[in-house]
């Protein structure tokens, strides 16, 4: 006789999910503008750039290490690509194509310089990118002289504006391709299998001929072409690039996975998961705008939610 899977079950596998589902219900209750085209595009607009570094942070997450300089690296990314394209003072005023360049190279070298002092010197990934977090914010600072960089060509503008058939954003098109590229990526790929492997057991995955320091590189160097990308991104949105850009992007991206359901303590999720926490992270800060909640009680709900979801992982996993 087949057994019937009780709510038990549906709750502990689909508990995120049904969650995500209340809080739309209730915010189309108590905001009838919640559910429009308009907003749901808004929505979508505003989580692909912050979605995008939630896929990096998590795959860090899954690895069993961390990036605590999120934001800093937004901030980086995002001035050295305005100034590359940026048609004002101090800007170069080269094509957009270029500026796109120099924020992805940007993202890559931080990266992997990460990758390595975090591999090879054998440090805790908290205190490195604590360190590598000082070290973004004070370059963003220096080179864009504590001001904002603007002046940007209509062509860098138009990735962040543009939609595909007058609905869909290219922000969002993009999204959806790193969601794709990477699903493949961790599901197909040995390189996915090995993060896996890292983040369960480091000393069993070395005994197994997995080369541990490489695919910490590996993953490193992934995170930061994907800040990379959604710092330009970003920028183009806002048609500006800021030192203070970014400001608590490592707290939302890390709070995405793990509201999600990445565990972390290493070794689980998906990047379904991933793009779950992130869409429910912008839904929240969506809903709370929409009923004229005060900016400063964002950060004591996602602070709460990010407990929370831990405390449920703990338990999850049979630790507390």
């Amino acid at each position: 006789m087949k057994k019937t899977k009780g709510a038990a079950y549906y709750l502990k596998n689909h508990g995120i999910l049904l969650g995500f589902l209340v809080i739309c219900v209730a915010l189309s209750i108590f905001t009838p503008t919640f559910l429009t085209v308009s907003n749901i595009t808004t929505v979508l607009k505003q989580t692909s750039c912050i979605g995008i570094a939630t896929i990096g942070v998590g795959l860090l997450i899954i690895m069993n290490c961390i990036d605590l300089s999120v934001g800093s690296m937004f901030a980086l990314n995002g001035v050295i690509a305005g100034i590359v394209v940026s048609t004002g003072a101090g800007g170069y005023g080269l094509p957009s194509g270029a500026g796109l360049l120099a924020g992805l190279i940007t993202g890559v070298i931080c990266g992997g310089f990460t990758g390595v002092i975090v591999a090879k010197g054998k440090i805790p990934a908290f205190i490195v990118t604590l360190g590598t977090q000082s070290i973004a914010k004070g370059l963003a600072l220096i080179l864009a002289h504590g001001m904002p960089v603007g002046s940007f060509p209509d062509s860098f503008n138009y990735i962040g504006s543009a939609s595909v058939a007058g609905f869909l954003p290219w922000l969002v098109l993009i999204y959806f391709a790193v969601i794709l590229i990477m699903d493949f990526v961790m599901k197909k790929r040995p390189f996915g299998r090995y993060l896996f492997a890292v983040g369960g057991n480091e000393e069993a995955a070395r005994a197994a001929g997995i080369n541990v320091d490489r695919v910490k590189i590996q993953a490193y160097l992934i995170e930061g072409f994907l800040l990379g990308l959604a710092s330009v991104m970003m920028a183009s949105r806002l048609k500006s690039a800021a030192p203070g850009l970014g400001v608590g992007y490592e707290g939302d991206a890390i709070a995405g996975c793990i509201i999600g359901g990445v565990s972390f303590t290493g070794g689980i999720g998906t990047i379904f998961d991933m793009v779950l926490g992130a869409l429910i992270i912008g839904v929240i800060n969506n809903g709370m705008d929409l009923l004229g909640v005060d900016a400063f009680y964002k950060y004591v709900v996602k602070g709460s939610i990010i407990i929370l979801a831990v405390l449920v992982d703990r338990k999850r996993a049979g630790r507390g």
